[in-house]
């Protein structure tokens, strides 16, 4: 009886961390970590993460009398927002989704605000942009091209969240016209993700 009640406490404590791990793999490595940092740190982390998963599903299947509907699901959520975060732009799609508000929140200040081009210093916790600015340019004719860096990138990558209502602006973008820009995704109106 103690090995079982000690097996279930071991599930439970690797179910935690492997929810933990998720969590801070979702918000750590998107928001606070550039390119080159990800490079060393994000492989390791995953390999971490894919191990203890499969040591839990192991002693799920194992040891069946010991398991509580916190292990189980617990197990399918860590593993579904793992795989999530790590395959695709699982990260990008909630932030650029969920934070809309904000984002459209800068674009207007900057369409009413005086100056001409530079930058707007984020200082929110979870920054909108990489590195925590936000470039932008305002034409004399009024339109606006604003950029919010997802990842500066390594070397010489980057990516980011853009918007524009410039008519030529979007016309670059749509027809691959951009330089610099090696892939454009329309995600909205006015609304594009661009790499390089």
């Amino acid at each position: 009886m103690p090995h079982k009640a000690m097996n279930k406490n071991s599930k439970t404590i690797v179910t935690i961390v492997l929810l933990a791990m998720a969590l801070f793999q979702g918000l750590f490595f998107y928001y606070f970590t550039d390119g080159f940092i990800q490079l060393i740190l994000l492989q390791p982390f995953e390999l971490l993460g894919l191990s203890l998963t499969i040591v839990l599903l192991f002693t799920l299947i194992k040891y069946r009398s010991t398991n509580s509907r916190f292990h189980v699901i617990g197990l399918i959520i860590a593993f579904s927002f793992g795989i999530f975060i790590s395959l695709g732009n699982g990260m990008e799609f909630l932030d650029f989704n969920l934070r809309m508000y904000e984002r459209k929140k800068i674009v207007k200040e900057v369409i009413n605000g005086p100056i001409k081009s530079g930058e707007i210093k984020d200082n929110s916790f979870l920054p909108l942009a990489d590195g925590g600015s936000i470039s932008f340019t305002k034409n004399n004719n009024g339109t606006v091209y604003v950029e919010f860096y997802i990842d500066r990138g390594f070397i010489d990558h980057y990516s980011a969240f853009v918007y524009t209502d410039d008519r030529q602006e979007i016309f670059n973008l749509e027809k691959g016209h951009k330089d610099f820009v090696s892939t454009v995704k329309k995600l909205r109106n006015n609304w594009y993700r661009i790499a390089n």
